[in-house]
């Protein structure tokens, strides 16, 4: 639709003055919202007032049409502006005037009723709503003001917590210490958002950490017992840091203000504190610290302290399995794998589940141990189990076998020997036995040492008086690299997999390829905003209450205190 807005408005003199506008648009929006192209600039007009559409010539509609916002929600009026008609949408008068060529229609905009005459009846009224007309004395409406205010806000709600008379549990007056409420309290609290004595035992006193640790009683200390919490943090309350009322989401602070205030110079708070000086990640933020699997025990290592080697006991070559022209495959052609091929979200999308051989390697690395005879594989990760399988297979091979299995597992020729007319000897069953025994021990020592196992593990060759043995090294690469932080690989989802973890050119499974701090700077600011990064405070990747070490408090430490002198005033 093509319509011509013609604003009409009148100078000092009297005279007529015109704003052409033209308006190519579905539809016109006639309102005092500025991007409305009727612009009715009086605030005796609705931000969305109404719509011109076309319906076989311009028609002037208000209420509920699809795109006003009318509060009645339902049409209002509908008006058909054929040439002449004029229509008053509150002080403006709309008038139709006939379209010149190429238009749909044409209208001309007036202002009839300014404010500027109505404002004498306004201000006439006004004059007449005082104090002093109405009687009332100035001095004796403020105190007993005050006195309404005082009883129902301060008097009535005290009841409940004072003991006063109004203050039966049936009373209705009861309800009215909602007055005093700041705020709803968090999801976790909404059970008890109105029996307020659950946290405030004492009146107009704060919150105590007894009412919390009632229902927080497992809630895990910040650093191990031994040095001695109870004195490194003496005079900080849990409300401190967790306080309600502040939105439904969490209680927690989520500045790194409280932080800072002692891992700034974490060492003259506690003696034997182990992490380093922190103040901002962006500034001053030690490099990462990756915990690697060491006999029984886990060994921690900081990034840049030199080379990080993993070992996983397991052979994995990522460059071969990430190779762009693919891969060899026993059944298809060459097939392109990606870091998604085994590295699988987990229910949670925040890690992965663990790689295992039968999701994700045995399709490729297959375990059949005679593919000319049989499809049976040995089973995976239990040894002994494999030789076992492989000795009952030749053992009933050669008893059993049809001459075109027995002579292509044995390569000679033959069948089972139970399968022979006459009845085999002694002698006979003891020798095919022993053939099987001998092919066993040849296709075991193939199995972990040559074709299979070795391809992956690390094997140990045992000699003893039973024969030869071999053990399989177990993997160790299952497990947490930072398990005392918080990552979200959800969050993170629009980056490829390589912008944090180059394997690419890995050649050895005991290359390390967690990022360092500078990766993750690149998109982390720290708790001030920095445009184009993401502001990164401590409590987004750190926790505060340490689960390993539950709170108690009457434990007392058995050596001296660890704290450094003045930790208790720290607070």
């Amino acid at each position: 639709m093509k319509l011509l807005v013609i604003s009409q408005s009148r100078n000092r003199a009297g005279r007529t003055i015109q704003v052409r506008k033209e308006v190519d648009a579905d539809w016109v929006r006639v309102g005092r919202n500025a991007a409305s192209e009727v612009l009715l600039a009086d605030p005796r007009i609705a931000l969305s007032q109404g719509l011109i559409v076309d319906r076989n010539g311009p028609v002037y509609t208000e209420g509920e049409m699809g795109t006003t916002t009318s509060t009645t929600r339902k049409a209002v009026r509908s008006v058909r502006l054929k040439p002449g008609t004029s229509i008053d949408v509150g002080p403006y008068r709309l008038t139709s005037i006939p379209a010149p060529a190429g238009y749909t229609g044409a209208i001309t905009v007036e202002l009839v009723r300014p404010a500027e005459s109505a404002a004498p009846e306004f201000l006439a009224r006004a004059r007449r709503l005082t104090l002093a007309s109405l009687g009332l004395p100035k001095r004796g409406l403020a105190i007993a003001l005050f006195a309404f205010v005082a009883v129902l806000f301060f008097l009535v709600p005290a009841g409940r917590v004072l003991g006063l008379p109004w203050s039966q549990p049936e009373s209705v007056a009861m309800a009215s210490d909602r007055f005093w409420n700041p705020g709803p309290v968090m999801l976790a609290h909404q059970p008890v958002g109105q029996k307020c004595e659950a946290c405030h035992e004492l009146a107009f006193r704060h919150v105590r950490d007894s009412a919390c640790l009632e229902c927080h009683a497992r809630i895990g200390q910040h650093v191990a017992p031994e040095v001695n919490p109870a004195a490194l943090f003496a005079g900080t309350r849990c409300a401190e840091c967790h306080r309600d009322h502040k939105g439904v989401k969490s209680t927690h602070r989520d500045d790194d203000r409280f932080c800072v205030d002692c891992h700034r110079d974490v060492r003259s708070r506690a003696n034997g504190a182990q992490s380093q000086n922190v103040a901002d990640f962006a500034r001053e933020h030690p490099a990462f610290r990756l915990s690697l699997p060491e006999g029984k025990g886990v060994r921690r290592v900081r990034q840049g302290s030199g080379p990080i080697e993993e070992a996983s006991n397991l052979v994995f070559p990522h460059a071969v399995h990430l190779d762009p022209a693919g891969i060899r495959h026993p059944d298809k052609d060459k097939v392109r794998l990606d870091c998604a091929a085994c590295h699988q979200p987990d229910a949670s999308k925040r890690g992965f589940e663990p790689v295992s051989m039968a999701r994700h390697c045995q399709e490729c690395h297959r375990l059949e141990f005679e593919p000319a005879v049989t499809s049976r594989q040995v089973p995976h990760g239990r040894p002994e189990e494999a030789r076992t399988v492989v000795r009952e297979f030749y053992a009933n091979l050669a008893l059993n076998g049809t001459r075109d299995s027995f002579e292509k597992a044995f390569g000679v020729p033959g069948e089972g020997l139970l399968r022979r007319v006459r009845e085999p000897a002694g002698a006979e069953r003891q020798g095919a036995l022993a053939m099987a025994a001998r092919k066993a021990a040849f296709v075991s020592e193939e199995i972990f040492e040559i074709r299979l196992c070795r391809t992956c593990h690390v094997i140990q060759r045992d000699e003893g008086d039973r024969g030869v043995d071999w053990n399989v090294a177990q993997v160790r690469a299952s497990h947490a690299w930072m398990p005392a932080a918080r990552f979200d690989h959800k969050s993170h989802a629009q980056s490829k997999c390589a912008d944090c973890h180059d394997v690419a050119k890995s050649k050895r499974s005991a290359d390390v390829a967690m990022p360092a701090i500078d990766g993750c700077r690149k998109c982390h600011g720290g708790s001030q905003p920095v445009e184009g990064k993401v502001t990164s405070n401590c409590l987004m990747c750190h926790g505060f209450h340490d689960e390993r070490h539950p709170w108690d408090p009457q434990f007392k430490p058995k050596a001296p205190s660890r704290v450094a002198t003045g930790a208790a005033g720290a607070r």
